[in-house]
């Protein structure tokens, strides 16, 4: 029998980078998919629900494939982590922006303060193997940004400003903290058309 949640966790490391991802985003994104996705300011839970579609677009992947009807149902009912969360935030952000999936994924993470775990360096025999203070790492900042507890720049969030002209970060959704975020990125850059 195919052990669906280790298939669907190696279809989300694809969904990054086809040729795979380093160790240690690999550590990360374990870390990251143990802990739910629970912000629910605005429409964040639209944020939820593309994170969540991922997981039919993965059982499409494998119609084909003998998976127990009842843990396809019990995956599609499951919470948001905030993996999927990520990750599909990552490919709207690729899809608006470019950059790559997996460089706008890094972005989002080191945004959030986890790059200490992924620019870690270390032996490649610890592939897979979590380390406890990276779990409560995770936990913090993912619990963090879930209740709001960042700066009013987005600092300790997903998407840090620099300008002070702007709403309170806290109490904006992440699709309008993004569009601050990239719109401070894009200012002065001549957008060109190729007719």
């Amino acid at each position: 029998m195919i052990d669906i949640y280790d298939l669907y966790f190696d279809w989300l490391l694809l969904r990054l980078d086809s040729r795979g991802v380093p160790w240690t985003l690999e550590n990360l994104c374990i870390l990251l998919y143990e802990n739910p996705f629970e912000r629910r300011v605005g429409n964040d839970i639209n944020r939820a629900a593309d994170g969540a579609n991922l997981r039919k677009a993965f059982l499409m992947d494998y119609d084909e494939a003998e998976i127990d009807p009842r843990l396809t149902n019990e995956l599609l009912e499951q919470d948001c982590t905030w993996l999927e969360m990520l990750i599909a935030l990552a490919e709207s952000l690729d899809y608006l922006y470019d950059g790559g999936v997996l460089n706008r994924f890094i972005e989002l993470v080191t945004n959030a303060g986890f790059g200490p775990i992924i620019m870690t360096p270390g032996r490649p025999e610890a592939q897979g193997v979590v380390d406890e203070f990276d779990r409560q790492l995770v936990a913090r900042i993912t619990t963090d940004i879930d209740h709001n507890r960042f700066d009013r720049d987005g600092h300790g969030g997903l998407f840090p400003l620099q300008k002070d002209d702007h709403p309170d970060q806290r109490e904006v959704e992440i699709w309008e903290q993004h569009a601050a975020y990239f719109r401070e990125k894009l200012e002065g850059v001549l957008w060109t058309s190729t007719h």
